[in-house]
């Protein structure tokens, strides 16, 4: 693995208290930074460590993370999203015509790697810190732990086979580091993990937050329950459906998490009790950008770019008075009158951009300014995992699940399922709700993958279970400088 541009990073990062501005162009730097500080000066105490902690979690915001395409492509190249702007490599997303020297691909696993090797470095250091208690190491590790858990589940995820429960798993998954790296020294080579061995480090780090963390931390710090939820959502993936119910029951009876009664609260307050972990941006962090969500999102008269919008199908295929499908109308809204943040009473909005054609627009991503926190847990997706759970294993209760997808109905403005609704029409009810109550949030492909559905982009058409393009292709750049690697190394069709 290259990890020339990427230690480089990390150092004016850990320097910077995390503070670097991540772009998404590919450049290496042949010089060292004059602000960089090497590994034992960044540890020296617990404020250094702390620092390096706040390194990883500004890693989070990059492009190829929580911070644009990764989280886009995630809908627009499904059943939720249409992607109409000039980027000619979006477009080749949107139109399952990427190749493994497709850029926005490489962000993602070069911003990724970025992150999980900003974790190792603290993971390995802070043991070590002169001076730190118990409390303190467990705190630093167990979030660095987190981060490491949530990088290579996205990384699986994009680039590898899904997991199948009951299977050796042992398809190629992504490439499993666990040390800090410090040096191009090509020791660090490493070829591809199995996806089971890839879903096992995912699963050990989370188990082992878990024990280290208090319940709750800040949002946009990990806690115990943060960790809880995302190895609820893992136990999905991998059909350990008794665990992922009971983890996310668990979640969902903590003090201090509740479901809000609003389906736009979350968003238009990003501190509501409904967030269980999200990354912070702010108009500091995205200055001078045109990657982030709501550069994208929101309409040109408004400071955006107007490049996406609410697919069709996916407002047709909604019941009648979903307000998370639903475009609210008659708003009045203008170039010169945007309104408030968020437009109208619904998760939808209609608006003519430039005087076009009305569209419907996502009041997700709508600050002007770029600062909207990227929600990647929330108390309603612990509901859906709950009822999805409960619905598929042999000893779980279909009450349950109804009772639970009757709460994500309910507040979306729908009514209760029928009481008789059981079995696959009941798993597929579920699925639907993840769809509408997930929507722009990156999740859609990913769930069509692991349930081994058709993928439907409005671009291109179909891709079935299978195809090539259904996963990423490892970045060519990779394969070249990393000796562990060669071109069998590749995802079929590549």
């Amino acid at each position: 693995m290259n990890y020339s541009t990427t230690i480089r990073t990390l150092l004016v990062a850990l320097a910077a208290v995390g503070l670097l501005g991540l772009t998404a162009c590919d450049q290496t730097i042949d010089k060292d930074p004059e602000q960089s500080l090497p590994i034992d000066q960044v540890f020296q105490d617990v404020a250094g460590a702390q620092s390096a902690l706040t390194g990883a979690y500004s890693g989070l915001q990059a492009d190829g993370v929580y911070g644009g395409f990764q989280v886009m492509a995630g809908d627009f190249t499904a059943d939720i999203a249409n992607f109409d702007g000039s980027f000619t490599t979006w477009q080749r997303a949107a139109a399952f015509n990427v190749s493994s020297t497709h850029g926005p691909t490489d962000n993602i696993w070069e911003d990724h790697y970025d992150v999980i090797n900003r974790a190792n470095l603290i993971i390995e250091n802070v043991p070590n810190l002169e001076g730190a208690d118990q409390s303190q190491v467990d705190n630093l590790v167990g979030q660095a732990k987190f981060i490491r858990a949530l990088s290579y589940f996205n990384l699986v995820r994009w680039f590898a086979q899904p997991y199948k429960s009951g299977a050796s798993n042992d398809q190629p998954g992504v490439i499993l580091q666990t040390d800090g790296v410090q040096s191009t020294d090509p020791d660090f080579n490493q070829p591809r993990a199995s996806v089971g061995d890839i879903y096992e480090q995912i699963r050990t780090d989370l188990e082992d937050a878990i024990s280290r963390l208090d319940v709750k931390a800040a949002r946009i710090r990990a806690g115990q329950a943060v960790a809880e939820a995302l190895l609820a959502k893992v136990s999905l993936y991998q059909g350990r459906y008794d665990e992922a119910s009971s983890l996310a029951g668990t979640v969902i009876r903590r003090d201090g998490f509740t479901l809000s009664d609003d389906p736009i609260v979350p968003y238009a307050n990003e501190s509501n009790p409904e967030i269980i972990f999200s990354t912070s941006f702010s108009s500091i962090d995205n200055s001078g950008t045109n990657a982030f969500m709501s550069s994208f999102y929101l309409p040109d008269d408004f400071g955006g770019r107007g490049d996406i919008t609410a697919n069709s199908q996916f407002v047709s295929d909604a019941e009648s008075g979903d307000r998370r499908a639903t475009a609210t109308t008659g708003l009045g809204l203008s170039g010169d009158n945007p309104g408030p943040e968020i437009k109208g009473d619904n998760l939808l909005y209609s608006y003519a951009d430039g005087g076009g054609s009305p569209a419907a627009w996502t009041n997700k991503w709508t600050n002007p300014n770029f600062g909207d926190d990227m929600p990647v847990l929330r108390v309603a997706e612990m509901y859906l995992i709950r009822a999805e759970a409960e619905a598929r294993s042999s000893s779980g209760s279909e009450s349950q699940a109804r009772q639970d997808v009757n709460a994500i109905r309910n507040r979306a403005g729908l009514g209760d399922v029928s009481s008789s609704l059981s079995d696959q029409a009941l798993i597929d009810e579920i699925i639907q709700q993840r769809r509408y109550e997930l929507a722009f949030e990156g999740d859609r492909r990913h769930d069509l993958q692991r349930l081994g559905r058709p993928i439907t982009s409005s671009r291109s058409g179909t891709v079935q279970p299978g195809a090539s393009q259904r996963i990423l292709p490892i970045p060519a750049r990779e394969i070249e400088v990393n000796d562990a690697l060669d071109q069998s190394s590749q995802n079929p069709g590549y």
